[in-house]
């Protein structure tokens, strides 16, 4: 499928999708200083390191429902999906998505102040997000939402404490699934001896699922030395990688390509070209979400990577979910 075909078949298209386990309420803001509105990071750096500037004022610009599994929860339902997230929900932000939603908790609260070149966020994790198992995703529904699923996007591993324990519970519960998108956050957070664990935690779901493990480069490098494993580029590291992890595939998302390694082969599709940025962070978990939506419906790997690519891009382009008329009125014409 070239562009205009990924985009035209998306009409026909709806499978059902689980995402989880984060939530957050994400508080964005200007920066400003006594010369006025800091533009670029570099700046805000640079004032606080010389000592120049010790107070900064902030202008609020807006409050939306975030985390991963959120964004790819709307991701998803953009996309025509029947969507459930299984989320840390209990906040009035939260409650404006129209998708089924099961709470765990409460949301994280995450302060994101956006510059012209970039974003910086704070998060103040939540004790329920802390502490939460699987323990707590079963006393809200039944594990038999992710055999029904035609796809599950698992996000945020790095921020939510016990998720490898999570992840090897659910792979020992004998379920019968079908695609496993794990999306692990920024991992370069991690300690990098719990990577090890996350691995065989991944192994693990592959006897019941077929897993993709969904990164950026850096995280995607970060996991990769984590394990010892050698790479001289961004194939050889999906390729070793999947070797190494023995799952279904391993997907680097970047700004000018995805690049995948399944059992026989190595994908390369290049991205679209995004003009001016609107948003610094969260086109990753699009990307997710759409790779899921392709790989959910069957279509061939290509094709969901390029599907993931559009979705991301218009993301950071327009700052907003793109919809499916979204999709076509932007990329219909477009060929790679």
């Amino acid at each position: 499928m070239d562009v205009p075909e990924v985009v035209s078949s998306l009409d026909s298209e709806s499978i059902r999708v689980v995402t989880l386990p984060d939530g957050s309420v994400d508080r964005r803001y200007a920066v400003e200083d006594n010369e006025g509105t800091v533009e670029s990071r570099e700046t805000f750096g640079r004032r606080i390191a010389s000592g120049t500037a010790k107070s900064f004022m902030t202008e609020h610009l807006r409050t939306d429902p975030g985390g991963q599994a959120v964004n790819a929860a709307k991701q998803a339902h953009a996309l025509g999906d029947d969507v459930t997230l299984l989320g840390h929900l209990d906040d009035p932000v939260l409650d404006e998505l129209d998708v089924e939603g099961f709470s765990m908790g409460e949301p994280a609260d995450v302060r994101i102040y956006e510059f012209e070149d970039g974003a910086v966020m704070m998060t103040d994790e939540s004790p329920d997000i802390q502490t939460w198992t699987l323990d707590e995703l079963r006393a809200v529904v039944s594990l038999d939402y992710f055999a029904a699923a035609d796809a599950v996007v698992w996000t945020n591993w790095a921020s939510v404490n016990n998720t490898t324990e999570a992840l090897e519970a659910l792979g020992a519960a004998d379920i019968d699934g079908n695609v496993f998108v794990c999306d692990p956050g920024d991992v370069t957070i991690r300690d990098p001896d719990t990577i090890p664990d996350l691995a065989g935690a991944l192994a693990t779901l592959e006897d019941s699922f077929d897993v993709v493990l969904s990164a950026n480069r850096a995280e995607t490098r970060y996991i990769a030395d984590a394990l010892d494993v050698t790479t001289l580029d961004d194939s050889s590291c999906v390729r070793a990688l999947r070797d190494e992890l023995g799952i279904t595939g391993v997907v680097i998302h970047a700004s000018d390509y995805a690049v995948a390694a399944r059992t026989d082969e190595t994908l390369n599709v290049p991205n679209v070209e995004v003009d001016e940025q609107a948003r610094y962070m969260g086109g990753g978990d699009r990307f997710s979400a759409a790779l899921a939506h392709g790989l959910g419906a069957g279509w061939p790997w290509h094709a969901a990577l390029a599907l993931g690519n559009l979705a991301a891009s218009y993301y950071i382009e327009y700052g907003e979910t793109p919809s499916t008329d979204d999709l076509r009125e932007e990329y219909g014409a477009t060929t790679l």
